[in-house]
């Protein structure tokens, strides 16, 4: 039932009248004959949904190789931490000055301890800190180059390293030197991976 036009007009449009529609809002399937319609190759739904999937895959793939690349560099990079802060710790005691960088080597700190109350050595030891810190930047080139070896070099030296501080408990050295292991052992495990 129609409401009656609003206007006075006669012959005007209502504005509650809709015009006939010519399609059904549930369209439907054009077949050939009579019967149910037959379903679509399975071929052309196959290669329509493989590419999404793949793309999937793939970008999920690309994404966990670069998170593996991520955690190989970052542990990588704590080699030239270590390096770093053992050849300020080395300025620093040699300087007289009496703080340090828990993170850096012991051996070093050790050493230079030794020529800051003798007062003697002082070009053996700055030798023997080259040593070091040159072989741990050594170990991070090679490490940020995807060498697994020098991941386990690296991280071994630095556990025993971290014994001096134990000896001399030491425990937050002790605890720092653990931390930057795991942290060495996470990139070498992404570099295994990445192989």
């Amino acid at each position: 039932m129609e409401p009656l036009p609003s206007s006075t007009t006669p012959g005007a449009a209502s504005p509650f009248r809709r015009p006939p529609s010519t399609t059904s809002a549930f369209p439907r399937p054009r077949g050939t004959g009579f019967g149910p319609v037959p379903p679509a190759p399975l071929t052309t739904n196959t290669a329509r949904l493989a590419s999404p999937v793949r793309s999937r895959a793939e970008a999920r793939a690309s994404s966990e190789r670069e998170a593996l690349e991520r955690r190989r560099r970052s542990g990588a990079r704590w080699f030239f931490w270590v390096a770093a802060l053992s050849l300020v710790n080395s300025v620093a005691t040699l300087e007289g000055q009496r703080w340090r960088f828990v993170i850096g080597l012991g051996i070093t700190q050790l050493a230079d301890g030794l020529v800051a109350r003798t007062g003697h050595g002082v070009v053996a030891v700055a030798v023997i800190d080259a040593a070091f810190v040159g072989g741990f930047v050594l170990l991070g080139r090679f490490a940020l180059q995807g060498k697994r070896w020098a991941f386990v070099v690296g991280a071994l030296f630095y556990a025993v390293d971290g014994l001096m501080f134990v000896a001399v408990g030491d425990w937050v050295g002790v605890a720092f030197h653990a931390f930057v292991v795991v942290m060495v052992v996470r990139g070498f495990d992404a570099a295994r991976r990445l192989r």
